[in-house]
């Protein structure tokens, strides 16, 4: 593929021209010691700009503050932080920052039940406000699809995504608010270099159309790097290396860095960033030295002690109301929506489910076979009863907390993201699995009751039912919340532990 080629499609979405500056940046995270606690550094008041128009790249060794820089500039780390942040030589609170700001995450969690078209569709309801149609809407995630080159894939769902598509739907899914700042860590791990290239030459077309993208880039290859058109190079927390991607050769040869020929230029430049603990570290720290004085010549604004903890401000007046751009009500409805459509498309989870509680009320009714019309037999009728409501809160909790991990990551993305609140999405998993909740149990209840012999009287049935609903209903919730607050690995242990007291003494085994 030559690097010439370019991407022929354009994006209708709004054109904007953005710059990102910020200046002292200072991030510290607490550090246990066995004295007590301590704090580390790992952004040393950092500086820097990033320009609309042109893609950006952050490099840097293992450890020197990559993901960290992009974490702060995300707004997705606040704790800690010092400094500011500007758009357009501009103070902007976090609030509003972080409309502005879009942060693609090295591997980003996807519903695999839902194709790529639907993922878009969902997206654009929960991020554009309502007052866009959905002639609008549609027509926006069709650009997207054409950009991002997804018109094969569009109907596919996720799980079939080859690894490359999966990372264009991800950018895709940030598109769609049409945000004037791009953040994407390391986007290319994990893929061909075909992948990546396809990638990369995508960021850069976004970049063309005035948006401020940066990317955290890891060893590129001369081909991908060719790609970029800025370098900002990170060592130990601080900036060793800002500008244009032609200018990196000389700046470290006038520094008394040479570059061999035929050489790697990335390659090149993470080399000379590992030397500040080697006798080159002198001259390396003359070299941060001298970026950072340039840097400030273009940061000359106003005072920074009186914006010093800019980040915290923001954070405490914008961060504790934050604004969904549709109704609490929109939300729910989506998100029921777009969970019952996962949900129901499992169709091995769903086959299980029925099956188990089919097999389930067989099991029981065999051993429990006709002693509710027995009166020596009131005793086993009570276990039976016990044992029928232990299945349905075990059942049903167990699915969720199964489940409910493997959703944990989307969720987290769309909520720091502002799409919505914790309430809507969790009144809509539990509303979305109601009906399958629901079906499982009253085809267990039926079998069973029948099978065990319970009164044949309407009332009771129904009573049962309620009971048998209603228990099933709790236990998905009690599985939601065990399942967001324990690990995944923990939590299947969690849930039948705690259960053992309210067994103990509900009669099953002591009388």
């Amino acid at each position: 593929m030559s690097s010439e080629e370019t991407v022929e499609v354009v994006i209708p979405l709004v054109k904007t021209i953005t710059s990102l500056s910020f200046r002292n940046l200072r991030y510290t995270v607490p550090q246990q010691q066995r004295g007590g606690s301590d704090k580390k550094q790992l952004l040393k008041n950092i500086s820097g700009t990033f320009r609309s128009g042109r893609l950006s790249a952050i490099m840097g060794p293992s450890g020197a503050g990559k993901s960290s820089l992009m974490n702060v500039l995300s707004g997705f780390k606040t704790s800690g932080v010092k400094g500011r942040i500007l758009i357009n030589n501009e103070v902007i609170e976090r609030a509003k920052y972080r409309q502005l700001v879009a942060y693609t995450t090295q591997d980003v969690p996807l519903l695999q039940n839902i194709t790529v078209q639907e993922t878009l569709h969902y997206a654009a309801d929960l991020k554009l406000p309502s007052r866009v149609t959905r002639i609008h809407k549609t027509k926006i995630v069709n650009d997207i699809i054409a950009l991002l080159g997804l018109e094969k894939c569009a109907h596919n769902q996720a799980r079939n995504l080859s690894g490359g598509e999966r990372k264009r739907l991800s950018i895709g899914l940030e598109l769609v608010s049409n945000p004037k700042i791009m953040f994407f860590d390391e986007p290319t791990s994990g893929l061909d270099s075909e992948s990546s290239y396809q990638v990369i030459r995508y960021m850069k077309e976004l970049a063309r159309q005035g948006r401020c993208v940066v990317s955290v880039i890891h060893q590129p290859s001369s081909e991908l790097l060719e790609l970029f058109d800025d370098l900002y190079v990170v060592a130990d927390g601080r900036c060793m290396y800002q500008g244009a991607l032609e200018e990196l050769v000389p700046t470290l040869t006038e520094a008394g860095f040479v570059c061999p020929q035929y050489y790697n230029r990335a390659d090149f430049a993470l080399k000379v960033a590992s030397m500040l603990d080697t006798d080159s570290g002198d001259k390396v720290n003359q070299l941060m030295k001298r970026m950072e004085s340039i840097t400030t010549e273009h940061l000359n604004g106003f005072h920074d002690d009186q914006h010093d903890e800019l980040l915290d401000e923001g954070r405490r007046k914008g961060g504790s109301s934050p604004q969904y751009p549709i109704s609490a009500f929109l939300q729910f409805w989506i998100l029921t929506r777009r969970t019952a459509l996962g949900t129901f498309r499992n169709l091995a989870l769903t086959r299980l489910r029925f099956i188990g509680h089919i097999l389930f009320g067989l099991i029981v009714g065999a051993v429990f076979y006709d002693v509710g019309d027995n009166g020596s037999k009131v005793l086993s009728n009570i276990s039976c009863l016990i044992m029928m409501l232990m299945f349905i809160v075990f059942s049903n909790s167990m699915t969720v907390v199964l489940t409910f991990p493997l959703e944990m990551a989307v969720f987290i993305r769309e909520y720091k993201s502002n799409c919505y609140s914790i309430a809507a999405y969790f009144c809509s998993k539990i509303v979305a699995d109601f009906p399958l909740m629901l079906a499982g149990v009253t085809c267990f209840q039926l079998i069973a009751y029948y099978l065990t012999g319970q009164l044949n009287e309407t009332s009771r049935i129904v009573m049962f039912w309620a009971v048998c609903a209603l228990m099933g209903w709790t236990a998905q919730m009690y599985g939601m919340v065990a399942g967001s607050v324990f690990p995944v690995d923990v939590s299947p242990f969690v849930v039948p532990s705690s259960m053992i007291p309210m067994i103990l003494f509900s009669g099953f085994f002591i009388r």
